[in-house]
C-alpha cells in the first residue's frame, strides 16, 4: 500500500469516525431532551394502588361518619332551638294576654274614675250654686 492511499484511507476513517461521533452525540442530545419518564417514578405497582385505594375508602368512610355525626348534632340543636322558640312564644303570648287583661282593667278603672269625677263635679257645682244662693 502506498503512503498516499494510506493518507486517504486515514482521512476517510477519521471523517467516518467523526461523523459517527457527531451522530452519537445528536442521538444522546435527542434522548436527553425527549421527555421519557422514569418507570420507577411514573408507574405504580398493584400493591401500591391497593394501598392508595384502601386509604381513599377509609378517608371517605371517615368523612361519611363525620357527616352523619354533624347531621345528627344539627338535628338535635334544631330541635332544641325549636323547643326554646316555642317556649319563648308561649311566654310572650302569656305576657301579652296578661298585659291585655291589665289594660282592660285599667280602662274599666279609668271609666269608673271618670264617672266619679263627673259625679263629684256635679255635686260640687250644686253645692257651689246652693252656697251662692244662700249668700
Amino acid at each position: 500500500m502506498d503512503i498516499e492511499s494510506a493518507k486517504v484511507l486515514g482521512v476517510g476513517v477519521m471523517t467516518f469516525s467523526s461523523l459517527l461521533g457527531a451522530y452519537y452525540l445528536i442521538l444522546r442530545i435527542r434522548e436527553y431532551h425527549s421527555e421519557k419518564p422514569d418507570p420507577k417514578l411514573t408507574y405504580v405497582t398493584h400493591t401500591q394502588m391497593e394501598g392508595v385505594r384502601s386509604e381513599m375508602f377509609r378517608a371517605i368512610g371517615d368523612a361519611v361518619q363525620d357527616l352523619r355525626t354533624l347531621r345528627s348534632e344539627i338535628r338535635d340543636e334544631t330541635r332544641a332551638m325549636q323547643k326554646q322558640c316555642s317556649r319563648g312564644l308561649s311566654e310572650v303570648h302569656e305576657l301579652i294576654s296578661r298585659n291585655a287583661q291589665n289594660i282592660s282593667a285599667l280602662v274599666a278603672q279609668t271609666q269608673i274614675a271618670n264617672q266619679r269625677i263627673a259625679e263629684l263635679t256635679l255635686k260640687t257645682d250644686r253645692l257651689s250654686m246652693k252656697s251662692g244662693r244662700d249668700s
